[in-house]
């Protein structure tokens, strides 16, 4: 609690205007999901007649109940903004604000799937065209139309208006209308459609090109997919890059925007984009994992109106920071644009990667000022959090540490081309030396971490994945053979004080670690 802990007065400052944006981005989602929730509630008014009556009156009850529980978290997040806002010194409102913050955040997480399944309670997985007497399309009756989007498998309304929504805010481009947008099950199922349009039309005629460091079960994919085809160079060294590219003239070219790797590697993908546009004298596809950075690269007007062919494919992860840390559905996402890529949509069709319709109705509707913003508390904790265990490695060279490897940090391999980004990613892994590179080692570290933070009542997970609100520390890859395991220590969204005390527990353990 903040009354229970002396304050650096700057941090207390910080900390509050944290606390308005937290209230600010809980009213952008709650107010979303009052708009989701009435345009459902419209949607099964147009077709009442269709729904059977004591279906429509239990869906509209309970519609209406959730409006007004949304309503009623709205209203209180609210006044507590304004009461923060009027009296910024009084701890004691902080103290209510952490309390109003987490129980707002926890309604909408909890919530979410709730809402997605009663915006889809009177779907149909095949929804019918046509009837003689009873409709089975629920409220999407009279908008089904045969072989188009009467088996939700293949494609459905409700994807559609997401990946239209998604286009529209979060990528660049003054024209978008050559660009095209699928959601699928996951970032896996995103990848693994663009892998199969790759194989089965056979555009892997020269060399594949992938970065040493992209995600390790994708790089599995792509060795067992082109063997004795696959060229891998480091990211960090854009020269090399360029030079292989030259040399070998790939077909293909995969990298991660940024990489969730032990060296957390960050091709120059703007300069990369470059030479390869001016350069490939053949059909060459440019494949980005943009999972990590999100909307924080926008690589399409690097490619569009030149008269190229490199063909531009990019896909993310749904789970990670478009859920706001919610992390109740899995979800995935490819855009593409040159050639023939179109051909993707055919592609996710056969292979059954269309995401479900719960799963996209359960997820906020995308929104790229709220996102960005959201993004922009990640960078600041992470550079805090980097930066301080690295100060303290320097200052103990006998620890069992070598350094803290994060783009942000001076020493990074990719410093010189991301010192000037506006986010350098929300996670950073910690170096051990030698003797301490094993997976006891590390498994020693994670525990010591939460022993740590429990005994001085800091919230800190220990768990997989990245962009949540609470810091996690994770020992990754360990079943992952050849890839070497690492710890990687993702970063939330918590206040300026909260962070500092995060940041006090991982320095205590390195303190404290033999």
């Amino acid at each position: 609690m903040f009354n229970s802990r002396p304050h650096n007065s700057a941090h207390l400052a910080e900390s509050i205007d944290d606390y308005r944006q937290d209230f600010e981005e809980l009213h952008v989602l709650l107010t979303d999901c009052v708009n989701r929730l009435k345009r459902f509630l419209a949607d099964i008014r147009r077709v009442k007649k269709h729904i059977a009556p004591e279906t429509y009156e239990e869906m509209t009850k309970t519609a209406d109940c959730y409006i007004e529980a949304c309503r009623a978290q709205d209203s209180i997040v609210k006044k507590h903004s304004d009461i923060i806002l009027h009296a910024p010194d009084n701890t004691e409102s902080l103290d209510t604000a952490e309390k109003i913050n987490k129980s707002a955040y926890e309604f909408l997480r909890t919530h979410q799937t709730l809402f997605g399944a009663l915006i889809t309670s009177t779907d149909w997985q095949s929804p019918s065209f046509a009837h003689s007497l009873h409709s089975q399309a629920g409220r999407q009756t009279n908008t089904i139309y045969a072989t188009i989007n009467d088996y939700k498998r293949d494609q459905h309304w409700d994807a559609h208006r997401y990946e239209l929504a998604f286009l529209k805010a979060n990528i660049d481009g003054f024209i978008k209308f050559p660009i095209q947008v699928c959601a699928t099950p996951s970032g896996m199922a995103a990848f693994t459609t663009i892998l199969n349009f790759l194989l089965l039309e056979r555009k892997a005629t020269r060399p594949v090109l992938i970065g040493k460091s992209i995600y390790f079960e994708n790089k599995a994919l792509v060795l067992q997919a082109f063997p004795d085809n696959v060229i891998e160079v480091e990211e960090s060294d854009t020269d090399a890059v360029i030079r292989a590219i030259d040399s070998y003239n790939p077909s293909v070219v995969i990298f991660d925007s940024l990489s969730n790797s032990p060296d957390v590697a960050v091709p120059n993908l703007t300069a990369i984009t470059k030479h390869l546009v001016a350069g490939c004298k053949s059909e060459t596809f440019l494949v980005v994992d943009n999972t990590c950075l999100s909307v924080m690269f926008q690589p399409f007007p690097l490619v569009f109106a030149k008269h190229s062919k490199l063909r531009l494919i990019v896909f993310e992860s749904l789970n990670k920071y478009h859920q706001f840390g919610y992390d109740r559905v899995t979800g995935g996402i490819f855009w593409s644009y040159g050639g023939d890529t179109g051909k993707l949509f055919d592609y996710r069709v056969h292979l059954g990667t269309n995401i479900p319709d719960l799963a996209i109705a359960s997820l906020p509707t995308p929104n790229r000022k709220t996102l960005i913003k959201h993004l922009a508390k990640h960078q600041r904790n992470a550079m805090i959090v980097a930066f301080a265990l690295q100060a303290w490695i320097d200052t103990h060279p006998q620890a069992p540490f070598s350094g803290i490897m994060y783009p942000g940090l001076s020493h990074h391999p990719s410093y010189n081309w991301t010192k000037n980004n506006t986010f350098c990613g929300s996670y950073l892994t910690i170096q051990f030396k030698k003797k301490y590179q094993t997976i006891p080692s590390y498994k020693r570290f994670v525990r010591a971490i939460i022993q740590k933070a429990r005994r001085n009542h800091v919230d800190i997970v220990s768990g997989t994945s990245f962009g949540m609100n609470t810091t996690r520390v994770y020992l990754t890859a360990v079943r992952s053979r050849p890839h070497i395991p690492f710890i990687r220590v993702s970063v939330g969204t918590e206040t300026r004080m909260a962070i500092e005390a995060v940041t006090q527990v991982c320095i205590e353990t390195l303190s404290s670690f033999r």
